[in-house]
């Protein structure tokens, strides 16, 4: 299984990861935006590479806003994410790429940074009330990473690509 996502900057993850610390929860892998639901790749990774960075060129660099603490009635407690127009010209252009193994975000998709899964309904509301503000409002997404789920919990980095214009321009 594969995935497209943003890694937040150090200090962002430092603050999710001592909040998921404290209160004993997590997410699936270390924190992280999604651009693009799992899928299943069923050529060369190499191929993959190529066909991200060719869906990839021609992304400029975007600031994504950060809003407040919310969950799903799923139990998932999770950081609001707002990137606007730049956001989901990219998240539309990488949806071609290969079909999602669930359709688990679909047209709706909330872009959002996970702190917490499997909570109750009742445990994710009342987590989402103790929560602090993020220390920073905001972040430049300045480049896209390629994961690969190793063993069901586990994201290893495969690849990642700058947004902008490419060098050749």
């Amino acid at each position: 299984m594969y995935g497209v996502l943003v890694w937040p900057p150090e200090d962002l993850k430092a603050f999710l990861e001592g909040l998921q610390a404290q209160h004993g929860v997590k997410g699936f892998g270390p924190p992280h935006l999604n651009l693009r639901q799992p899928f299943d790749w069923p050529y060369e990774e190499e191929a993959l590479k190529i066909a991200l960075e060719g869906i990839l060129r021609g992304h400029e660099p975007f600031r994504l806003r950060l809003g407040g603490w919310r969950y799903f009635p799923q139990g998932v407690v999770y950081l609001r994410a707002y990137g606007g127009t730049p956001f989901r010209r990219l998240y539309h252009a990488l949806e071609p790429l290969a079909p999602p193994l669930k359709e688990i975000e679909g047209p709706s998709y909330i872009p959002h940074l996970t702190l917490a899964l499997g909570l109750s309904e009742e445990a994710a509301k009342a987590l989402v009330q103790s929560l602090p503000p993020p220390p920073r409002g905001s972040f430049w997404v300045r480049e896209v990473a390629l994961v690969k789920d190793e063993d069901g919990d586990r994201l290893v980095e495969v690849a990642r690509f700058p947004l902008g214009p490419s060098p050749e321009r």
